[in-house]
């Protein structure tokens, strides 16, 4: 009887073991087509005429930059490797190098662009004006984005050092390296970017809540003419302000299941596991590092759902011109 459940338990379906390769060429291919789409959209969008005057578009261009990256070569050496299993990765050092270097940059880097997009958007909505001063600052922004990016080099370079090919695999160097690395990854990747973007996404839509609040006119009060320029203004800065608050809480999925899923790999890495387990660990891990992507990847569509302003700018950008000519309407906080 145990013979029979240890060859139950041991035996593995080779349709099983296809799986997670399936999963990198349809489920990567579509992230990667459908990433592009959305990093060239908003970067198009955000450099236009309409947006790119505000420190928070700055802040999302920059932030574009770096996805472009994320997907076009952090996400494509995946696929090659994981997906149509050409172990790029795990043959050349300097890819071996970059890759990894890369792999933590530059999604650092576009989450801290994110989350000062969100601070910007909190402070232009704050009732208190002091704080509303310190808001869109494009001389402050022009000088905090390279602030971000080298600090961030200087807290991943190691990465282009401590990796290497080792036993036919890319690999951090073994002993205390390997955990410290294993663990920041797992800290800063998967935990803190959800707890923060939850955290400021309820803080501004708080502050949202507040401002449509303080603009109820109560009955028997004559309101006041609304400077147009002033109004278009606060049109656009309604817009971004929905744009990321929904896109704050798209975190929680691309997130916290990577954070969990690389502390569980980090525990159980010298625990005794069957082939059959080790299969559907194998299929569960890989959808859930694809998944990782959707943060950045999903960041177009969430915008033209979420703002009116942006889906006609898209359409102005591909040159329908029943928006060309459109007058721009005049709205507050939703």
């Amino acid at each position: 009887m145990s013979a029979i459940n240890s060859s139950v338990t041991t035996s593995v379906d080779p349709v099983l073991l296809k799986v997670p390769f399936q999963l990198n060429i349809w489920l990567g291919l579509f992230i990667f087509i459908t990433g592009n789409i959305s990093t060239i959209g908003n970067f198009t969008v955000f450099t236009s005429r309409m947006f790119r005057n505000r420190a928070c578009s700055i802040y999302l261009i920059a932030e574009s930059i770096c996805t472009f990256i994320y997907f076009d070569f952090v996400l494509v050496t995946r696929l090659i490797q994981k997906g149509f299993n050409y172990p790029i990765i795990n043959l050349y050092d300097p890819i071996c190098k970059v890759r990894q270097f890369f792999s933590e940059y530059t999604h650092q880097v576009a989450f801290t662009l994110f989350a000062l997009a969100t601070i910007d958007r909190i402070l232009s909505t704050h009732r208190d004006v002091a704080y509303r001063r310190w808001s869109n600052r494009k001389t402050l922004a022009y000088k905090i984005i390279p602030t971000v990016v080298f600090s961030w080099f200087i807290c991943v370079w190691h990465r282009l050092y401590f990796y290497n090919i080792t036993s036919g695999s890319c690999n951090p160097t073994p002993g205390i390296y390997e955990k410290i690395d294993s663990y920041f990854e797992v800290v800063m990747s998967g935990f803190v970017p959800p707890i923060l973007l939850i955290t400021l996404g309820c803080l501004l839509l708080r502050n949202v809540r507040g401002v449509v609040h303080r603009r109820i006119v109560p009955a028997g009060v004559v309101s006041q003419p609304i400077n147009t320029n002033l109004s278009h203004i606060q049109q656009i800065d309604s817009q971004l302000t929905a744009m990321i608050l929904l896109q704050s809480f798209v975190a929680i999925p691309s997130f916290i299941p990577f954070g969990a899923q690389n502390l569980y790999t980090s525990l159980s890495r010298g625990w005794y596991k069957t082939p059959l387990r080790l299969a559907w660990e194998d299929v569960i891990i890989e959808t859930i590092r694809l998944f990782s992507y959707l943060f950045y990847s999903t960041s177009f569509y969430v915008s033209l759902y979420s703002s009116r302003g942006f889906r006609k700018q898209v359409l102005h950008s591909l040159r329908i011109k029943k928006y060309k000519s459109q007058p721009h309407i005049t709205t507050t906080y939703q």
